[in-house]
């Protein structure tokens, strides 16, 4: 092709037609420019191809990790209903009768509620997001934005789950409670006769206190993480709603 125009040039310089050959010259420039941005709009179509294939492929992991969050907020949601569950009745009792008493059942129960169960944010596509600066592919500010703001949440969240688990679970309501009631989570025999000592040991008024606060403390743990399990719920049903919505 190159040969072809460069032989056209010199016959018209042989031919003594020089404006034919200035004009023909210009033409031949226009032509290499158009090409040249003819090629660079393909290069952009091609890139921006990559670019939205690489965007699905992150939204469709982003949706899949949300799906994986609700599951596990609805189990820790469970394991605190269950919480809830278990030292209800103890409580019911006392506020109805003042009294204090264990039985097998009651010191089962709440042993049971010293367990405790730690929350994980599911976050592996969004954290490559950041660590690898690609956030921006994904071109829907206002939902990039959502996902950033959810991802801040839930960090929150699994930062309190597990600073209550540890500073206020383990040490004060786990650690306390072994101190006045028989320590039996239902993984080992009854006791009877350390049932009646734990008996013995709540016919104190200090004693008696101590196990109703620590229950009352114990349930409000759980009822403060289901409040904030619910909130963190909706953000990841309103997420995937969004997503869903915009297909």
């Amino acid at each position: 092709m190159i040969k072809f125009f460069r032989k056209i040039r010199q016959n018209l310089l042989m031919e003594n037609k020089t404006g034919k050959y200035f004009k023909y010259a210009i033409g031949e420039i226009v032509l290499v420019v158009i090409g040249i941005l003819i090629a660079l709009q393909i290069n952009n179509w091609n890139q921006q191809r990559i670019e939205q294939d690489k965007e699905y492929v992150y939204l469709t992991n982003i949706k899949r990790d949300l799906q994986h969050q609700l599951v596990s907020i609805e189990l820790q949601l469970e394991h605190e209903q269950k919480y809830l569950d278990k030292v209800q009745p103890f409580l019911d009792y006392f506020y109805k009768h003042s009294i204090v008493k264990l039985d097998s059942t009651i010191s089962r129960d709440l042993s049971i509620a010293t367990e405790r169960k730690t929350f994980v944010r599911t976050d592996p596509t969004y954290t490559d997001l950041i660590s690898s600066g690609n956030i921006d592919i994904i071109k829907n500010t206002e939902f990039k934005n959502k996902l950033i703001e959810y991802y801040q949440n839930v960090e929150l969240i699994e930062k309190i789950n597990n600073n209550n688990n540890i500073h206020l679970n383990d040490q004060i309501y786990f650690s306390d409670i072994l101190k006045l009631i028989y320590f039996n989570n239902g993984k080992m025999p009854q006791s009877t006769e350390l049932v009646k000592i734990s008996n013995k040991i709540l016919q104190k008024e200090e004693n008696k206190l101590r196990l109703i606060n620590l229950v009352n403390f114990r349930k409000d743990l759980a009822k403060g993480s289901t409040l904030l399990m619910n909130e963190i719920k909706v953000e990841t049903q309103e997420l995937l709603d969004l997503m869903n919505k915009k297909g």
